[in-house]
């Protein structure tokens, strides 16, 4: 008794797999023994702490122990610290954060803190290294056991049912698109099945994960100014160059607002630090990123100049980072293994126009020179973060033909996986192809989203209402019929126009609180696989609003509805003034050009 309360009180993991043996009875007790024998529980420790060896961009050429560098306090979540999972007060988390704001470096923090306790086994697990071949749970299992311990059915069963495991997943936004929906609902049903399994997982907003009930969704709050200073006197050693930087923070609100990211605050250290330049906007700001990192070794190091492999100028290493950049965004791949590194970068120079064979020495240049994108394992290589690769895209799309531009736009409007995948590139077109993105993208999808005719009537139909407010989207209500939550799924509406989705998530909500009777009906005659019964509900029902109007034949008349809303607003005359707007801006241009 006395070496399991020692066990407990220092071996952390050794002490929950001990309670796991003495729950377990016979050949689930011998498989418990089997895959957490010592050989491989040492290895499944050492697992776990390399989850917290940690490149930065700030120190790209060494490997770092993140509780060295991790900061706290720029992961809030509305101002509040949670440093272990027990403080999340639910079993089952959703950590939404934009890019560059620490989910993933956090759920790797997490991570480790549960493994130095004695609460929780803790697993963490990559999105974007799963296969997406086999169901949900055989990937989580085959990713478990290259971890190094190997489960079967029965014994992940058990563990799921032990309270004693908590799964940390990290990226759902980079689930390939045309998983997504697949991956959310698997993900919903292993919480159904196991409702006592703890589960984090993190995700951008608007990536799938929306009208899941299952999560309770916690947001990662933006770096207050004051907070920014505090992060930046972390960064740096030196006072001086940290008050130099955290000066020009207090005196910018441009750059203040900008920076309310870690990775957005650290790579204005890099830049200013590099070139004393102040951007004055954000795609500025992400356009002195590439030549920066290009000499910022060089210029550490006075007299020195490091060589390039591959002979390429500053002009035809950022056109090919811009190629290299969008080729594999439009794969879906952020990390890659060499093979096809060498392949993206070998189509990347037959767009354009550099010689052949330079594939192994661009690897050099790009890995060595910008540490942009870095090697991540054994023959791995990942872009620093993902928001990079994707303002590179942007510029790459930005200097296509106008024909190819359109194709493009035309592409993001009419599938909303495509949309999903390239929803952070658009932001930043919206500013570097101001023109372009108006003309192509922003005002035909928001005359396709008011389904505005010739006449300039709007008349929503029901698949553009789905568009709106969520074709999966859910509404929480009691035997009576009065609603009590909303589910919204994601949309293309509220990544892009928060105020179209809003209003009309809005209207919906007042639509379906005159239909409580009907509500109420549908649940009485309703077949039980019509709605979601759950004991968290307190006798409450969610159901499916989409089944709803078509069960009950009420298509027509809630997009009626929805279209007198909308026709009655301000956002029919917006969308108009743009179009006009952008008219004479054309006829301006084409009367001062001579061509």
């Amino acid at each position: 008794m006395i070496d399991d309360i020692i066990k407990k009180a220092t071996g952390g993991l050794d002490g929950i797999v001990d309670d796991l043996l003495k729950s377990a009875k016979g050949k689930v007790q011998e498989k418990i023994s089997e895959a957490f024998a010592i050989g491989k529980l040492k290895s499944f420790k050492d697992n776990v702490e390399r989850i917290g060896q940690v490149k930065t961009i700030l120190n790209p050429d060494s490997i770092v122990n993140l509780n060295n560098i991790f900061f706290d306090d720029a992961v809030l979540f509305d101002g509040e610290k949670i440093e272990s999972f027990s403080q999340f007060g639910t079993k089952q988390v959703l950590v939404e954060g934009g890019p560059g704001q620490g989910k993933s470096l956090y759920l790797r923090k997490l991570c480790i803190k549960e493994g130095a306790g004695s609460n929780f086994i803790p697993i963490f697990i990559e999105f974007r290294n799963l296969g997406y071949k086999k169901k949900l749970k055989e990937e989580l299992m085959e990713a478990i056991e290259d971890l190094g311990v190997k489960l079967d059915n029965s014994l992940f069963d058990f563990l799921a049912k032990s309270k004693k495991i908590v799964l940390f997943l990290d990226g759902f936004d980079e689930v390939p698109n045309n998983e997504r929906t697949r991956i959310a609902r698997e993900l919903e049903t292993i919480v159904r099945t196991y409702p006592d399994l703890r589960i984090v997982v993190s995700s951008r907003p608007d990536s799938g994960m929306g009208s899941s009930f299952y999560f309770s969704k916690r947001k990662i709050s933006p770096m207050s100014l004051d907070t920014q200073k505090k992060f930046v006197n972390h960064l740096y050693e030196s006072d001086k160059e940290a008050e130099s930087i955290n000066t020009i923070l207090s005196n910018s609100d441009f750059i203040s607002e900008v920076t309310t990211t870690a990775l957005l605050l650290t790579l204005f250290t890099i830049t200013y630090n590099a070139r004393q330049f102040k951007p004055d906007s954000l795609s500025e700001f992400y356009s002195l990123i590439f030549p920066t990192m290009l000499y910022r070794h060089d210029r550490m190091k006075m007299g020195f100049e490091r060589e390039r492999k591959a002979g390429l100028t500053d002009y035809q290493m950022q056109r090919l980072f811009n190629s290299l950049s969008f080729l594999s965004l439009n794969d879906n791949n952020t990390r890659f293994p060499s093979y096809l590194f060498q392949d993206y970068l070998h189509n990347s120079a037959k767009l354009d126009g550099l010689p052949e064979n330079l594939e192994d020495r661009l690897i050099d240049d790009i890995t060595s020179i910008t540490a942009l994108i870095i090697r991540d394992g054994f023959d791995e290589f990942s872009f620093t973060h993902k928001s990079i690769q994707e303002y590179f895209a942007s510029v790459f799309i930005s200097m296509l033909s106008e024909d190819r531009k359109i194709g493009f736009y035309k592409l993001v409007i009419n599938d909303f996986n495509e949309f999903r995948k390239w929803q952070n590139t658009l932001s930043f077109l919206e500013t570097i192809d101001e023109r372009n993105y108006r003309k192509y993208f922003l005002i035909p999808y928001k005359k396709n989203a008011l389904c505005l005719d010739d006449n300039s009537r709007i008349n929503i139909n029901y698949p553009s209402l789905l568009k709106l407010v969520g074709s999966d989207s859910k509404v929480r209500i009691d035997e009576a019929g009065r609603l009590k939550n909303f589910y919204w799924g994601d949309t293309l509406s509220s990544v892009l126009y928060v105020q179209y989705s809003e209003f009309a998530k809005n209207a919906i909500n007042s639509y379906l609180q005159s239909k409580a009777m009907m509500l109420a009906e549908f649940l009485s005659y309703c077949d039980e696989s019509d709605y979601v019964d759950s004991q968290d509900l307190d006798g409450d029902y969610v159901i499916v609003i989409d089944k709803f109007f078509k069960e009950n034949k009420i298509q027509i008349e809630v997009t009626k509805y929805l279209s007198k809303r909308f026709d009655n607003s301000s956002f029919k005359d917006e969308v108009l003034n743009l179009e006009a707007d952008l008219e004479i801006s054309d006829k301006v241009t084409d009367a001062i050009l001579p061509f």
